[in-house]
């Protein structure tokens, strides 16, 4: 019985550090790391949802909305890092069409 609690206790380990991983990767600048927080943010939303889905009868949707933000948040500062670094806030706009 001590072994299953060890093993969900390293699952549940590894769910959060990842989320956690994916945020303080988010504040690095460089290109590599970038692609790796968008790996360790999307595995930590989609084992989010997973912990929201398999544990819906608990406390599931608790314990997964920490993951899940953490992933969101890491997607988004490394989002608007970039568009920052690249001196552009928003998608540029479509050209201007006069057809007369």
């Amino acid at each position: 019985m001590e072994d299953l609690a060890i093993l969900v206790g390293i699952i549940l380990l590894t769910i959060y550090s990842s989320g956690f991983i994916a945020l303080g990767l988010s504040f690095i600048r460089n290109k590599i790391w970038q692609i790796v927080t968008y790996v360790f943010a999307t595995f930590a939303i989609l084992s989010g949802i997973w912990l929201g889905i398999s544990l819906i009868d608990g406390n599931g949707l608790f314990i997964a909305f920490i993951p899940l933000t953490l992933g969101a948040v890491a997607i988004w500062n490394t989002t608007r890092r970039n568009a920052r670094q690249n001196g552009t806030s928003l998608p540029p706009a479509p050209p201007n069409q006069n057809f007369s």
